[in-house]
């Protein structure tokens, strides 16, 4: 890589970087959906009516700002169903008495957190969280087993199976281990390689051991890898082996990631709707997470001009997809 093509995306980066409020930043409540109260999104109503349960109470986290988007989506999405509303710190105080319901719908994670403690027999589904957020709550949880998360977090698969047919130069990734990969599908031109990360070795070593073998590297909502402290060491040292970072939140990418996939809350609220209807929603114990089925993309064009990609599709900001859309 050249040192004017280095300094221009070292540039390119810091400028990005002032433009990005805390990029990588995992808050407690509503993490992975730290920019999406910054943008609007159409919101895309089911046709077909919601016939059980017929009751739900939304405990809502403390981002208020995400809050009214979850109320937005609710009145499209649910609106089949009588919705009750409470806040978190409203429901956690000793003296709130809880009302009936058949699914208590906890968004955020001090809303799923207040849920799982005080409900410990009742049908909760926790949303609008990253997996590490939902895992975070474990001492919580405990024995619960009518518990299920639609958490935020998109599959590495599918960052990778995205990113390769948008920027079909891409298809051979790594990710830290820890992280969900799951399995390529027949004919997938893609490969994900995972490594394991050692919090006692520097990170810059780490990456330069990957990225010189591998496309691009798939960044996750790992709070204890990537986070507003390890930012500049990611995207910089990826950009000195000429390599894209693929981010986990639209944040990430402001910032200088190439591209991302990202659920928001209408898209997951419009999944949530469905498996009501279809009576598909997963019920177990802490294990049973599942990530959302639709989801939108956003790109870099200035990183994808600076590492010289050709993008290969077009991308419409805010359209809904699934992965059917980018199949072989």
């Amino acid at each position: 890589m050249s040192g004017k093509s280095f300094a221009s995306l070292a540039i390119l980066y810091l400028v990005s970087l002032c433009s990005v409020h805390t990029a990588s930043a995992h808050n407690t409540d509503n993490a992975g959906i730290d920019t999406v109260a910054a943008e609007g999104n159409t919101i895309e109503t089911i046709v077909s009516p919601i016939h059980s349960p017929r009751k739900i109470l939304l405990i809502l986290g403390l981002r208020e700002e995400v809050n009214q988007l979850v109320r937005l989506s609710v009145d499209e999405e649910l609106s089949a169903v009588e919705v009750d509303t409470v806040n978190a710190d409203t429901a956690a105080s000793a003296d709130y008495h809880w009302p009936t319901a058949d699914l208590y719908l906890a968004t955020g994670t001090e809303g799923c957190r207040v849920a799982v403690k005080s409900l410990e027999q009742q049908r909760i589904l926790c949303t609008l969280l990253t997996r590490e957020g939902f895992e975070s709550l474990e001492s919580d949880i405990g024995e619960h087993d009518q518990l299920s998360a639609l958490v935020i977090d998109q599959p590495v698969s599918r960052q990778a199976n995205v990113a390769n047919r948008i920027y079909p130069s891409l298809s051979h990734f790594s990710v830290f281990s820890g992280s969900d990969v799951g399995s390529a599908e027949k004919d997938n031109p893609t490969t994900v390689d995972d490594f394991p990360y050692l919090a006692s070795h520097p990170l810059s070593t780490q990456l330069s051991d990957i990225l010189h073998s591998h496309d691009a590297l798939i960044a996750t909502s790992d709070s204890s890898i990537f986070n507003s402290s390890t930012l500049s060491t990611v995207l910089l040292t990826a950009y000195g082996y000429h390599k894209p970072v693929i981010g986990f939140s639209r944040a990430y990418v402001k910032a200088g990631a190439l591209i991302t996939c990202y659920s928001t809350p209408s898209q997951v609220l419009r999944e949530v709707a469905q498996r009501l209807h279809s009576d598909t929603l997963p019920l177990g114990n802490a294990s049973t997470v599942f990530y959302p089925r639709y989801f939108s993309v956003i790109d870099n064009e200035s990183v994808a001009r600076s590492l010289g990609l050709i993008r290969d599709r077009r991308i419409i900001n805010g359209q809904t997809l699934s992965d059917e859309d980018f199949e072989p």
